[in-house]
C-alpha cells in the first residue's frame, strides 16, 4: 500500500509539472500573438494619422477672451476613433523607457485586453484618461520598472501628441476604482500583477509646452496634482 501511494504521488507531481510547463508555454504564445497583433494595428493607426492634417481647435467663446491675453483654445472632449476589424481605437501610447508603442482601444473588456491596451475611462482632452493593459511583456508587463520622471506620450487619432511624466507608481488593490478614476492626475496606466491580486498603477501629469515671449525668454511649469 505505501508503495502504491508513493507511485500515485510521483504521478501527481509529474502531472503538476507538465501542467505548469504547458501554462508557461501557453502564456508565452499568447504574449507573442498579442505583440504581433499590436504591431500590425499600430502600423494601421500611424498610417492613418500620418495622412491627417491636425484640425484647427474650436473657436473660443467670448467669455474666454480678456483684453491683453490670447483666447483659450478648447477641444471637444469626445475623442475621434478609428474602426479596425470591428474594434474602435483612440490612438496609441508610447513609453520610450520601455521601448513600447501600443495601440489603444476605445472601450474596455477582457477580450479586448488580449488584443491591445484599452481606455478604461476618460479622455486625453479632459485630462482624466485611464488606460488598462494586460501584464504581457509586450504590453504593460514592465510598467513596474518605470522610474519617476519617465516620459509617456499619447497620440490621438487627430495626430495630437500629449506628453506626460510619471509622478507616482503604486501597487493598488483591484477594488481601488475611485483612486484610479478620480486620481486628479492627467493620465493613469495600470496592469495586473502576476496572479491578478493587485494592480501596478502609474500616475502621470501633463508636461505643459513652454511658451516663448516676444523677447525670446521662456517660462512655464508642469501641471500640479
Amino acid at each position: 500500500m505505501p508503495k502504491k501511494a508513493g507511485i500515485i504521488f510521483v504521478i501527481l507531481g509529474v502531472v503538476l509539472m507538465m501542467s505548469a510547463l504547458l501554462l508557461f508555454f501557453y502564456n508565452g504564445l499568447e504574449d507573442r500573438n498579442a505583440q504581433q497583433e499590436a504591431e500590425s494595428l499600430l502600423d494601421d493607426i500611424q498610417s492613418v494619422i500620418e495622412d491627417i492634417t491636425i484640425p484647427e481647435t474650436t473657436e473660443p467663446t467670448t467669455e474666454n477672451e480678456t483684453e491683453g491675453t490670447e483666447p483659450v483654445e478648447t477641444l471637444d472632449p469626445e475623442m475621434p476613433t478609428l474602426l479596425i476589424d470591428g474594434y474602435e481605437y483612440i490612438g496609441y501610447v508610447s513609453i520610450p523607457d520601455l521601448e513600447l508603442e501600443l495601440p489603444v482601444m476605445a472601450e474596455w473588456d477582457y477580450s479586448r485586453l488580449k488584443v491591445a491596451p484599452c481606455r478604461h475611462f476618460g479622455s486625453s482632452r479632459a485630462d482624466d484618461l485611464v488606460i488598462a493593459a494586460h501584464n504581457y511583456k509586450s504590453h504593460f508587463g514592465y510598467l513596474k520598472n518605470l522610474e519617476i520622471g519617465a516620459e509617456i506620450l499619447f497620440t490621438d487619432m487627430d495626430g495630437i501628441e500629449n506628453r506626460y511624466t510619471l509622478t507616482r507608481l503604486e501597487t493598488l488593490p483591484p477594488d481601488a476604482v475611485d483612486a484610479v478614476q478620480n486620481s486628479g492626475h492627467d493620465l493613469v496606466l495600470y496592469t495586473c500583477t502576476p496572479g491578478g491580486a493587485t494592480r501596478v498603477t502609474a500616475f502621470c501629469d501633463r508636461v505643459e509646452e513652454v511658451p516663448t515671449d516676444k523677447g525670446g525668454s521662456q517660462g512655464g511649469a508642469e501641471s500640479e496634482w
